[in-house]
């Protein structure tokens, strides 16, 4: 099955329409639209800077370089957290599992040996 081939007029700008649609989502995920037009500059609308995201009209290059430094910003702070989680990641996994909950060893009765709280006699038999 062949699709028809789609033709590139001058009313559509599909060249940066994507990488504007997916660099909004990325770094405004909750309101694309509103905090988009917030972060340039100038004075925005909100339907100036939806029509940016969905190709009915060309960024102008400040907002796409804005777009680029923001961009730039968010990777530097991912690429630091990817970082430390990496070293949190190796330090966890030398280390021995927490004792928590019936693990915890302590003493019972005075003078007598330390022990955790699990049930070693197993679990009670029914007497019905």
């Amino acid at each position: 099955m062949r699709y028809p081939q789609q033709f590139e007029t001058d009313m559509s700008h599909r060249d940066d329409t994507r990488l504007i649609y997916r660099a909004c989502l990325a770094l405004f995920p909750a309101a694309p639209n509103a905090l988009l037009a917030r972060s340039c500059d100038g004075l925005v609308a909100k339907a100036t800077a939806k029509s940016w995201r969905q190709g009915r009209r060309r960024a102008p290059l400040p907002v796409l370089r804005q777009i680029h430094r923001l961009l730039q910003e968010r990777a530097a702070e991912c690429n630091d957290l990817w970082r430390l989680l990496g070293i949190e990641i190796a330090r966890r996994e030398g280390e021995p599992p927490r004792r928590r909950g019936f693990m915890e060893i302590r003493v019972r009765e005075p003078g007598g040996v330390p022990r955790d709280a699990r049930n070693r006699r197993g679990r009670p038999r029914q007497s019905t």
